[in-house]
């Protein structure tokens, strides 16, 4: 292999390795592989462990193909908050984070961060999805403690309406689709040049004359693009100035990853918004179904305080009776259409039908078996 291929080949690997994300257990990629559709995507098991796992990007352009969106690490009730979630999707396992820890909002002094730590009264009380979600569950916590026992009610209430706000969520797509084009349009420039552009220079010209121009263009395309990211990022997220120097330092000093600018900017685009509401906007029905019947069916848990308990079921009805109004009919939660032969039962939550009554389903604990009628 000559030095032109070797460093060619390097640029190559580069280049693919920023293709790879991690995600995390509470999280739900939602992926448009060819620009079609979002489809609801989540990395091999072989490729991960109980905190998450690897997910391989489309390498080809355009770049900003891939949504995240997270569950809440906690569950908020007017009463107080737990480090404890009910929902498991899309993985049907919970975070090993997850304390369970409970405490009534007479009992918070103060709520901050520590990276993606949410910290409450001076110790780290759950470990959020992004530095982003820590912030927002701090700044409500801190509203809450404010507010009176009258009003909180409404404050959480109407904090959990915005995180099911459809198009809240499409007006936000759209306006980050115009700003995040120009991104897009660079980096595919970019992309053209180091992977046609710059092999067919190598095969005219030596590789000693062709490697400063090629190095030349290649750091003022990726400089363009980071200070266009720059830019975007800023109006996306404004609060957010930590993660848009550190990604424009990397794309200065490694072209390549410039290339996947758009990601950066795509993945927490609609964070703020539940799964189930990436998935409307996607029609993933089949995975808004699954949403709503873990909110109705959740898997059993550990938790044995009653106050905690209390908060975490507030928080789930909440969620369900908001997922009702808005993305899916009680309608549609009804029985399997279809009765198999023989069958006299059926799990509520993942509609498989069995042969034996008044015990629990085998792949969902803690969900009972109902009977047909």
């Amino acid at each position: 292999m000559t030095e032109g291929q070797t460093l060619f080949l390097i640029l190559i690997l580069v280049y693919l390795s920023d293709c790879l994300i991690w995600v995390k257990r509470e999280s739900v990629v939602f992926v448009s592989t060819w620009g079609g559709r979002w489809r609801l995507t989540v990395p091999p098991s072989w490729l991960g462990n109980s905190n998450g796992g690897i997910l391989f990007l489309n390498p080809l352009p355009p770049a900003g193909r891939i949504f995240l969106s997270h569950l809440l690490p906690i569950s908020v009730s007017p009463s107080g908050i737990c480090a404890y979630n009910l929902q498991t999707l899309p993985s049907e396992a919970r975070s090993p984070t997850q304390t369970g820890q409970c405490l009534p909002f007479n009992k918070i002094n103060n709520a901050a961060t520590e990276g993606v730590y949410l910290v409450v009264n001076n110790e780290k009380f759950a470990k959020c999805a992004t530095p982003g979600q820590a912030k927002t569950l701090a700044q409500l916590i801190r509203e809450l403690v404010k507010a009176s026992t009258s009003k909180r009610e409404r404050i959480v209430r109407t904090w959990m309406q915005k995180q099911f706000a459809v198009d809240d969520a499409a007006g936000r797509l759209e306006e980050g689709k115009t700003i995040i084009e120009p991104v897009q349009e660079l980096s595919l420039i970019l992309f053209l040049f180091l992977f046609v552009f710059t092999p067919i220079m190598m095969t005219i010209f030596d590789l000693m004359s062709s490697i400063i121009p090629v190095a030349v263009v290649m750091v003022i395309l990726a400089a363009l693009t980071g200070i266009m990211f720059y830019r975007a990022h800023k109006r996306l997220f404004p609060a957010e100035g930590s993660e848009r120097f550190e990604n424009l330092i990397k794309m200065i000093l490694c072209p390549p990853v410039s290339m996947r600018a758009a990601d950066v900017l795509t993945r927490n685009l609609l964070a703020d918004y539940s799964p189930v509401v990436l998935a409307s906007l996607s029609g993933e029905q089949q995975f808004v179904r699954a949403f709503v019947l873990d909110l109705q069916h959740p898997l059993k848990h550990e938790i044995s305080d009653e106050t905690a308990e209390k908060t975490m079921r507030w928080a789930v009805d909440e969620q369900l009776n908001i997922c009702l109004e808005q993305h899916l009919k009680p309608e549609d939660l009804k029985a399997p259409a279809v009765r198999e032969r023989d069958s006299i039962s059926y799990c509520p939550r993942c509609r498989c039908q069995y042969v034996v009554s008044e015990t629990d389903c085998p792949d969902c604990p803690g969900v009972a078996l109902v009977g047909f009628h």
